[in-house]
């Protein structure tokens, strides 16, 4: 046999070798480190006579076909680490500061200031035919019928009956808004004071209501 032949035979020789030294590794028992399975769950797949299919936790009806399937069951978020949460929930205090404490500014047994509005209640001014005017909480023009006498209507050559004539009018009424608002209810606060001041002793508490509620509109919507 010449040279080059027994040059592929040694080769030949090698080869088998080195596949027999793999088939003897793949044999052996595997080493990895194990690595846990997830948890699973049990499907049971139910196909009526039908066709239907319906999936469900628990065993198929009698008389339908059933198989089995593995799905990966649900795992809670795990619960946070102390290390995760501030110091005052880690420590069991609840994030609004110490169970009845009152808010802050706040002392104990007094009442929580009023909170303070955008913008003050409006007010109408409305003004009569004399050029009185007045304050208002609401539109009320107060329409009346005023004797064309008192109008400067001339009725002397009228007769009799005419004196009983009249027309209708209303007050000239402008909604407040804003500053000027703020200016009004300053005007009805003194208004207020002025009349619970000369107040009758049956009218105290009524007059002492309007004051009231004027202040508070002053002090809390119209001053910073």
């Amino acid at each position: 046999m010449g040279p080059a032949r027994r040059r592929g035979h040694r080769g030949g020789a090698g080869v088998r070798a080195v596949v027999a030294a793999l088939l003897s590794l793949l044999a052996l028992p595997s080493v990895a480190t194990p690595v846990a399975a997830a948890p699973t769950a049990v499907i049971y797949r139910c196909t009526a006579a039908d066709g239907s299919v319906a999936l469900q936790d628990e065993p198929c009806p009698r008389g339908q076909k059933q198989e089995l399937r593995e799905i990966a069951a649900f795992a809670p978020p795990p619960a946070p680490s102390a290390s995760s949460l501030p110091a005052s929930e880690a420590n069991g205090e609840p994030t609004g500061g110490s169970a009845g404490s009152p808010p802050p500014g706040i002392t104990p047994g007094e009442a929580a200031p009023p909170r303070r509005s955008v913008l003050p209640p409006p007010l109408w001014r409305c003004t009569d035919l004399n050029g009185t005017s007045r304050l208002s909480d609401t539109y009320d023009p107060q329409p009346r019928c005023v004797p064309l006498s008192v109008l400067g209507v001339d009725l002397s050559r009228a007769p009799p009956s005419a004196a009983t004539l009249c027309r209708t009018v209303e007050d000239a009424c402008v909604e407040l808004g804003g500053e000027a608002a703020c200016a009004a209810w300053e005007e009805r606060l003194a208004d207020a004071e002025s009349a619970l001041r000369h107040a009758f002793s049956d009218t105290q508490a009524t007059r002492r209501r309007e004051r009231d509620r004027a202040k508070a509109v002053v002090e809390n919507d119209c001053r910073d």
